[in-house]
């Protein structure tokens, strides 16, 4: 699913909904029928899709294609995975905060782990808010709904502590990072992972895996849709064959695969195209 020259438009939410939405996208691009490997992401979502039916799977040799619903919630991907779409991806979208997940499941992420549902679900009252209508543009889209989700979101417990303060400092800092974000927050260790997993589905470590090899994609990729907001922060490997591993483990390539497969105008950053994959039926 090698996307073609496309369109990617991110907006980031008004000031009241930022608690619990982090931004809005819509996506628009043509691809080549082929399955993608999906790449780790440790954001959570919402997404509509509004053109071909979207399909993931697991990597195990026994894991089904799972066609998914067109309004579906989908919680954080710590493991490489597949998806599939025929020719065509139009998504109308929004992130989700920690803050925000938690308030559509009513409960812990702990469960949502490589797992998409539809919304309907868990918030039936939500999916039939923001719902497009026929032939809506997503500008016109994005500011009928806003009012939908601010009353959705009306009351939501705010999570305990400055959510980009400590996941930087799990990304950045090169020893005792846990620990060190512990201290920030005026937690104990024991009490940090305790909530921090209940946020997040996972513990700090493998959440600040997930992160770091996320950054290394964005610093791959020559010309990616999403801008890298950490700069040229290091990521604090321990040295480049650390790297490789990490990076290996999580997307099952390794960081010359991904620049190799990479190439063209293909500039999504968290899928690569697979060949002599057994696609979906119907």
């Amino acid at each position: 699913m090698t996307a073609q020259p496309g369109q990617l438009d991110i907006y980031p939410p008004p000031a009241g909904l930022a608690p619990v939405v982090s931004g809005f996208v819509h996506r628009d691009e043509r691809v080549d029928g082929r399955a993608v490997r999906l790449l780790p992401d440790v954001r959570t979502s919402v997404q509509i899709m509004l053109a071909d039916p979207y399909w993931i799977r697991e990597r195990g040799e026994g894991d089904a294609w799972q066609r998914l619903p067109r309004i579906a919630l989908w919680g954080p991907r710590h493991d490489w995975g597949y998806g599939y779409a025929a020719a065509h991806v139009t998504c109308f979208a929004f992130g989700l905060t920690p803050a925000g997940f938690r308030a559509v499941t009513r409960g812990p992420a702990r469960g949502w782990l490589n797992r998409v549902e539809g919304l309907d679900i868990s918030a039936p009252a939500l999916a039939a808010a923001i719902d497009p209508r026929e032939g809506e543009p997503f500008m016109e889209w994005m500011a009928r709904i806003i009012p939908a989700l601010e009353a959705v979101f009306a009351g939501a417990a705010p999570v305990p502590f400055d959510w980009p303060g400590v996941t930087g400092i799990l990304a950045e800092e090169a020893g005792g990072a846990v620990r060190k974000a512990a201290d920030a927050v005026g937690l104990s260790e024991r009490q940090f992972r305790r909530v921090f997993e209940a946020l997040s589905g996972v513990a700090p470590k493998r959440y600040q895996r997930a992160l770091r090899v996320d950054r290394m994609i964005r610093q791959l990729h020559p010309s990616p849709w999403e801008a890298d907001t950490a700069g040229d922060i290091p990521i604090p490997f321990a040295d480049q064959p650390h790297a490789i591993r990490e990076f290996r483990a999580l997307t099952g390539l390794t960081p010359a695969d991904y620049v190799r497969l990479k190439t063209g105008a293909d500039r999504t950053l968290r899928s690569v195209g697979v060949d002599g994959l057994a696609l979906p039926q119907g």
